[in-house]
């Protein structure tokens, strides 16, 4: 099994990823607000100098999770790879996955 990570800058994909991971079999996931570091930084004066780095920054994102067979986890990341075309541009969002070693109350585990 893998824990699959989304981080989402453009709250716009969101419906479109979640229609995504339907699409690619995942029954359930998080999705939780969350706020970058960068638009943290941003706001102490300490940090003041470096507001240029972080002027892309978006002042809320979303973090989707779930826990997904391995099998799975590759459709979803080719799915995610599309929606959010990293190729072609940043900020957009990212998708990871990492190794789940045992779960319990998750779909398909004893």
């Amino acid at each position: 099994m893998k824990l699959l990570f989304i981080v989402l800058n453009s709250a716009e994909k969101l419906e479109e990823v979640l229609e995504g991971l339907l699409e690619a079999g995942v029954g359930g996931a998080t999705v939780m607000d969350s706020v970058g570091m960068g638009h943290i930084l941003e706001n102490v004066p300490l940090f003041a100098g470096m507001r240029n780095l972080f002027h892309a920054a978006r002042p809320r994102n979303h973090v989707i999770f779930s826990v997904v067979p391995d099998a799975q986890a590759v459709e979803v990341m080719g799915v995610m790879e599309k929606i959010l075309d990293c190729a072609h541009g940043r900020g957009r969002g990212i998708a990871f996955t990492v190794p789940v070693d045992s779960a319990i109350g998750v779909h398909g585990t004893p």
